[in-house]
């Protein structure tokens, strides 16, 4: 019976974890499911290779370790300095119009920015209600450049709900923004001047993968990031 408690009490906390994680599921907004399915897989990984352990089987049970601690993003050294689970250093990006900065986080898919003119400058848009975001989003029109879409593009993914007025919406043509300096493009893919043609293409990859408009991006973003990358490439 002792022999047996350990896994029971490791089953029930499996069995807890995957419950919590049905039913953040069931009421989440689908910009914030990534979070939720990396806490379940990683939390389930974790979960099933203290079993094995357990059971003597260290052998199976490491490598389950080391990806459950690799999707939570908790860096793991092993002997001979190999690092397991280690983020991608600094790699968040930068699009800047005249109204508003928006920061990309690789990782995670995640976006936010800081206003820069008008009634709410200072202010980041994860601090707004829907109704201020609404509010700042006429500001952004009259500003008569690529902020409406940008801010479009933050609202489709914290709002997805949001219902963008007719009348105003936004001009979708141009959507790269006209000319972009390689400056810009290197923030954009979250990079130092001078990285390798392989940086470049990797980090626009990864950016592709978050903001592509079939996982929840938008066109402008899309558009923006393959700007960048074809701006760098052009330079080598």
């Amino acid at each position: 019976m002792i022999q047996v408690l350990p896994f029971l009490m490791l089953g029930l906390l499996l069995v807890t974890l995957l419950v919590v994680a049905a039913q953040k599921l069931a009421h989440a907004n689908p910009a914030g499911l990534v979070p939720i399915v990396k806490v379940t897989l990683g939390g389930g990984s974790l979960v099933l290779a203290g079993l094995l352990a357990f059971r003597g089987a260290v052998a199976l049970a490491l490598p389950l370790l080391v990806l459950g601690l690799s999707i939570l993003g908790v860096g793991l050294r092993l002997p001979f300095g190999l690092p397991f689970g280690q983020r991608s250093a600094g790699q968040r990006s930068e699009v800047r119009t005249s109204v508003l900065v928006m920061e990309l986080d690789h990782d995670s898919g995640q976006m936010d920015g800081e206003i820069l003119t008008g009634e709410y400058a200072g202010r980041r848009l994860s601090e707004l209600e829907l109704s201020d975001l609404l509010s700042l989003r006429k500001t952004c029109i009259e500003a008569g450049d690529q902020s409406a879409a940008l801010l479009d593009a933050y609202l489709q993914r914290a709002h997805p709900d949001w219902t963008q007025d007719e009348e105003a919406g936004t001009d979708q043509s141009g959507l790269s923004g006209g000319q972009m300096t390689a400056q810009e493009a290197y923030s954009i893919l979250g990079l130092s001047p001078g990285a390798s043609v392989a940086d470049i293409n990797k980090a626009h990859r990864r950016l592709m993968k978050q903001f592509h408009p079939d996982r929840g991006g938008s066109d402008y973003l899309a558009a923006k990031i393959n700007q960048a990358k074809d701006l760098l490439l052009a330079e080598r």
